[in-house]
């Protein structure tokens, strides 16, 4: 490339040629046009490298051995030479003003870290609603700001819907390797901790629900979020005096209870009372948590 974009677009994938083409796409239709379009194959055994061959120069092809969706936009990032990196799932979609909001509002406020945007879902109404962030949300984050209980409670970063300054990526060290699922709440938090983040009231991608999500695994998704939360709490001393012992206390146990429910059902009975004892020690007075733990451990 002859001259340094605005944007470097990194687009991680794994085995979904059937998906990565719609995605790679909905890139390339982009209003704005100041970008590079890094695509990381993590691996992949289908036909994704043929796939991408179709593109020719639009892209940057970059292969590495299977190490997990964290690893790959590592290397992505990289590479990038835009100052601004959006990070894009390979089964998502961009709507066409994706990088024209969010780097509207980057250019003109280049000290934040990370601004990011609200997205809606590829095949409809979910959780009754049309958009991940809820509207009154949505309008309340973009005027009064985002605060780190807004991170916490809903987990609303979807970095889809995102533009990173580089330098602050690389400040916090990126994404942690070892993450496979939670590692967006785990960026957001470090980035948000260490330099301001904002929030534009716009739709700015679609997410598609599929057999194939990473999320799908709720075991691993559940256990990584506790992780990323102990790991907040341990990296940043200020962070539990703003969220509250009791706010900590009640995501953490509610995780924990999710997760022994789930390990009952899969017949994982000692690990379910492992995980609803844990619930019960963070809510000693939650009757439900107590009433769960003394039913299995009777039966």
């Amino acid at each position: 490339m002859s001259r340094i974009p605005a944007v470097s677009v990194i687009v991680a994938t794994y085995n979904r040629a059937k998906l990565l083409c719609e995605t790679i796409d909905s890139i390339l239709q982009q209003r704005f046009q100041d970008y590079e379009l890094i695509v990381v194959d993590d691996g992949s055994t289908d036909n994704t490298r043929a796939v991408l061959e179709g593109f020719g120069s639009r892209i940057r092809y970059l292969y590495q051995k299977n190490s997990g969706p964290s690893a790959a936009r590592n290397a992505g990032v990289r590479h990038a030479l835009g100052r601004w990196i959006a990070i894009q799932d390979s089964d998502d979609l961009c709507a066409p003003n994706h990088l024209e909001c969010l780097y509207g509002y980057a250019k003109d406020h280049p000290h934040e870290a990370m601004v990011f945007a609200n997205g809606s879902y590829l095949s409809g109404s979910e959780h009754d609603r049309k958009t991940i962030i809820r509207p009154a949300t949505s309008r309340r984050l973009a005027a009064h700001g985002v605060k780190l209980t807004d991170l916490f409670d809903k987990s609303i970063v979807r970095l889809q819907a995102a533009l990173i300054s580089k330098g602050a990526y690389e400040a916090v060290g990126g994404h942690d390797e070892t993450l496979r699922i939670c590692m967006d709440l785990d960026l957001a938090f470090r980035l948000f901790m260490n330099s301001p983040v904002a929030y534009v009231d716009e739709v700015v991608f679609f997410y598609r629900k599929h057999e194939g999500n990473s999320s799908r695994n709720e075991e691993l998704r559940l256990t990584e979020n506790i992780r990323v939360i102990e790991k907040l709490l341990a990296q940043h001393k200020t962070a539990g005096a703003v969220l509250g012992e009791k706010r900590v206390a009640a995501r953490l146990a509610y995780r924990y209870y999710r997760l022994a429910k789930g390990r009952r059902k899969r017949g994982q009975a000692n690990e379910a009372r492992s995980a609803i004892r844990q619930a019960a020690r963070l809510r000693p007075l939650s009757v439900k948590y107590r009433l769960y733990r003394l039913h299995w451990a009777l039966f």
